[in-house]
């Protein structure tokens, strides 16, 4: 099947556990049907509690996937997205799990793994490192990103220190389309990971992408036995038995003019000091977007908004689930450490619990967080 000639974005990643609290409207708790406790907050009857802390509403649609297609018309390029149907859910669970014996096989035939009440990809064979290459694609209005800066950090490390992984982009007019390219050696696969694109001169907002997994079978021998990752590539996945492009593990960057433009479209003129904004993708187990989800943060932002599917999206104030490029975004948060789970209905109507994650909010930083493959690694 063929894959996206180029992401809309791929908006962030330390996992926490999922728990399913009950808060689901009926009375789990003992509470009436108004609402529950859940944490600090009350959920509303329409919404369910995760993990104790996190109000998701439930998603009242059932989750449809999408493609997307690029192609040229007067010159100008223009995107398609093209529906797959229902949306592949069988890489995640709709209950709390306890061991691995709870957690299905997905439809690609992987046994998945239990990490703290999720079902999730268990950590696949292959190089315990590799070469870490790739594009810095720019989200929104385009702009080039030769000029700006990359730094990779495992999860628990401070993403606004110091690491062994920081360069200067370079660049690649040939294979990235807007010329940032990147490389970093001795990487770890199947572990949780942070990347971080930043400019000095400010032209970019500061970006942390979260729920970075290099999964180790989707790394290739480039002749010399070194094990490459290159978001630049197609690979065969030995999971799906697809030959998929590694674009959703590519960086990304906000130009300081498209996230104005993204603010002002939601109603904010500027955010104020010790603010920022988390953003993400949301893909199913097949690598497709997903349309009908809907997202929550412990902590209630700003705006919660969700995308239009132009070429350059934007905020679309009418509507409260996903669109069909999956793209998400909570802006306004307060500085810190926050929660951020997401709800799909199946074809079924059950509610899946797409994952919970703990990621930091970064002052006038936007966090990257998509949700796609629960990494069921430890």
């Amino acid at each position: 099947m063929r894959r996206s000639a180029r992401p809309v974005a791929t908006l962030a990643i330390f996992l926490l556990p999922l728990l399913l609290s009950g808060c689901n409207g009926n009375g789990g708790d003992g509470l009436p049907d108004g609402g529950e406790t859940c944490g600090l907050a009350v959920c509303a009857s329409s919404e369910d509690c995760i993990n104790d802390s996190v109000c998701v509403p439930r998603a009242d649609s059932p989750a449809e996937a999408f493609r997307e297609e690029w192609y040229t018309e007067d010159s100008k390029e223009k995107v398609e997205y093209i529906s797959e149907g229902a949306a592949d859910l069988s890489c995640h669970n709709i209950d709390a799990c306890a061991v691995d014996a709870d957690c299905p096989m997905d439809d690609a035939g992987t046994q998945l793994a239990c990490r703290d009440g999720f079902c999730g990809l268990p950590a696949p064979d292959g190089p315990a490192t590799v070469t870490f290459r790739g594009c810095v694609d720019a989200f929104g209005i385009g702009d080039v990103t030769d000029n700006m800066l990359v730094a990779l950090y495992r999860v628990g490390q401070d993403p606004t220190g110091s690491t062994q992984w920081d360069m200067a982009s370079t660049s690649d007019r040939d294979g990235c389309k807007y010329w940032g390219a990147f490389e970093f050696a001795d990487v770890p696969t199947n572990t949780p990971l942070i990347l971080k694109t930043y400019d000095p001169d400010k032209g970019f907002i500061t970006t942390y992408k979260y729920n970075l997994v290099l999964w180790a079978d989707l790394a290739e021998d480039d002749g010399t036995g070194n094990f490459v990752f290159d978001t630049r590539s197609s690979v065969a996945d030995p999971r799906t038995g697809m030959t998929i492009e590694l674009h959703p593990w590519r960086a990304f960057a906000i130009s300081a003019t498209t996230y104005a433009v993204i603010l002002m479209a939601v109603g904010i003129s500027e955010l104020p000091e010790n603010q920022g904004a988390v953003a993400g993708t949301i893909r199913d187990c097949a690598y497709n977007f997903v349309k009908n989800v809907r997202c929550g943060v412990v902590d209630k932002p700003t705006k919660l908004t969700y995308f239009t599917n132009a070429e350059n999206p934007r905020p679309d104030r009418s509507r409260d689930s996903s669109n069909v490029n999956g793209t998400y975004a909570a802006i306004g948060l307060q500085t810190g450490s926050h929660r951020v789970s997401c709800l799909a209905q199946d074809a079924d109507g059950n509610q899946v619990l797409l994952g919970e994650y703990e990621i930091e909010v970064f002052d006038h930083g936007v966090t990257i967080l998509s949700f796609d493959w629960y990494p069921g690694v430890d």
